[in-house]
C-alpha cells in the first residue's frame, strides 16, 4: 500500500510550496488508494509561531486535502506531531542504534567556534568534527558529566554514496562533498 505523507512546520503561515507538496502527496496516494498523513513538523522549536497548528488544519480542510491520519483525528503510527515523538525517546533510542553502527556520533564541540569557522570559510564550509574520533565509552562519560552534546551524522572520508531516487534515478555524489550534518540537536531535537 502507498503511504505518504506532508510534515509542515508551524513556524509560520502555509504557503504555495507547502500546498504543492501536499497536493503532490495526496495525489500519488489517492492515485495508488493508500493513506495521506498529516503530521506536525514542529522541531524548530525557536521559530514556533502560536496558532500555525491551527491554521495548517484549516488549510488542509478549506483546499480539500484531507489526510487519513494526523494529530487531530489519530491513527495506527502516532504521534503525529514530532514534540511528542522526542518526549518518548523515538529519536534518540534510533541516534544510539546509529551511533553503535557507526553511522553517526557524539559531538561537543562549542557552537560558536564552528559559527565563526562557518561564517569565515563561507559555501565552502565543511565541518571536520574531532570529535569523531572519540570511543562511544568516552562520549558516554562526558555525557554523564553533564556535558552538552549534539548527535552528528558520521560520513566515510572517502568513496562515494548512492542512493535510488523515484524521479532521477540513481544518484551518487562524491563523500568529500558531504557534510556531517546535525541529526539531534542539543535540545534533543531532531533536525529534520
Amino acid at each position: 500500500m502507498t503511504v505518504t505523507r506532508f510534515a509542515p512546520s508551524p513556524t509560520g503561515y502555509m504557503h504555495i510550496g507547502n500546498l504543492r507538496t501536499a497536493l503532490y502527496a495526496y495525489l500519488l496516494t489517492k492515485h495508488y488508494g493508500g493513506d495521506f498523513i498529516l503530521r506536525i513538523e514542529d522541531t524548530d522549536q525557536e521559530r514556533y509561531v502560536d496558532g500555525a497548528v491551527d491554521l495548517i488544519y484549516r488549510t488542509m480542510h478549506e483546499t480539500g486535502l484531507h489526510y487519513d491520519e494526523g494529530p487531530d483525528i489519530g491513527g495506527p503510527v502516532g504521534p503525529y506531531v514530532q514534540s511528542e515523538r522526542v518526549h518518548a525517546g523515538i529519536y534518540m533510542d534510533y541516534a544510539k542504534k546509529l551511533i553503535k553502527l557507526g553511522g553517526a556520533h557524539y559531538c561537543f564541540c562549542d557552537e560558536e567556534v564552528i559559527k565563526a569557522q562557518k561564517e569565515r570559510d563561507g559555501e565552502s564550509f565543511k565541518y571536520d568534527d574531532p570529535c569523531k574520533h572519540l570511543s562511544i565509552e568516552e562520549a558516554e562519560a562526558r555525557i554523564a558529566a553533564g556535558e552538552k552534546f549534539v548527535v552528528r551524522q558520521t560520513i566515510p572520508e572517502s568513496g562515494t554514496t548512492s542512493f535510488d531516487d523515484e524521479v532521477f534515478g540513481t544518484i551518487t555524489v562524491d563523500n568529500s562533498t558531504l557534510d556531517e550534518s546535525v541529526l539531534i540537536k542539543s535540545d534533543g531535537f531532531p533536525t529534520y
